[in-house]
């Protein structure tokens, strides 16, 4: 998928987030997991692309680096938005592993302008795709032309969701329901802790407190009279 419109996708969040309150300092609250394997994936498949690896070799980069891709969503999954980029993410990585690689569909190639019909035949694509000649779920592949000349899945359009959503949700803070949030707390644990005490309730009462009965040691029964102690 082209930096391009992983940009646009970015910007697109930007403006989403900024118009529903959030703010771009907010990005220092969130603290991603495994986001070694986001740059390190990120990196593999913009490397087999620009050096043009093909075939099986090529096949299998895409594959582990898509992999870690993966790994990186779904340890994120509460940040809201991410369960697109793991949908996209994971049909991309089902239809390369079962094909051995990206199918790649050949009337898609011609209607973006990037090749000619007639050139098909002698077309070799990098970046561990190839065309796509009866692929198992070949249309989980790159089979949407776009006018630009470029060709994307149905799993990158959802990748690009959810990193619109990723985004602006990021600058909100704002997560899926549970127990555990993706952001650090930007106003202080002190803040926090107040906040978590008034959750809490009353105290539980703990051994005998403050009732009458047991002031001084001294039973308040009924049938007892001022300066006079019960036998």
């Amino acid at each position: 998928m082209a930096l391009i419109l992983t940009g646009v996708a970015l910007a697109i969040g930007v403006v989403l987030g900024l118009r529903s309150g959030g703010e771009l300092s907010n990005v220092t609250f969130w603290q991603p997991l495994l986001w070694q394997g986001l740059v390190g994936g990120v990196a593999t498949i913009a490397f087999v692309d620009l050096v043009g690896i093909t075939g099986g070799l090529g096949a299998f980069l895409v594959i582990g680096a898509t992999a870690a891709i993966l790994a990186f969503a779904v340890l994120n999954v509460r940040v809201g938005g991410m369960v697109m980029i793991v949908a996209g993410v994971g049909l991309n990585l089902f239809v390369t592993v079962i094909n051995w690689g990206r199918p790649v569909s050949a009337s898609a190639l011609v209607s973006a302008g990037i090749v000619q019909k007639a050139e098909l035949a002698k077309v070799a694509l990098t970046g561990g795709r190839s065309i796509n000649g009866g692929a198992t779920l070949g249309f989980l592949g790159d089979v949407i032309p776009l006018p630009w000349g470029q060709v994307i899945s149905i799993g990158d359009v959802l990748i690009l969701i959810g990193t619109a959503l990723v985004t602006s949700s990021v600058l909100r803070l704002r997560g899926v329901s549970g127990r555990m949030s993706p952001f650090t707390n930007p106003r202080g644990s002190g803040y926090s802790n107040a906040l978590d005490v008034l959750g809490r309730g009353p105290a539980p009462r703990r051994g005998p407190g403050l009732h009458p009965s047991r002031l001084n040691g001294r039973p308040t029964g009924r049938g007892s009279q001022p300066g006079r102690h019960p036998r």
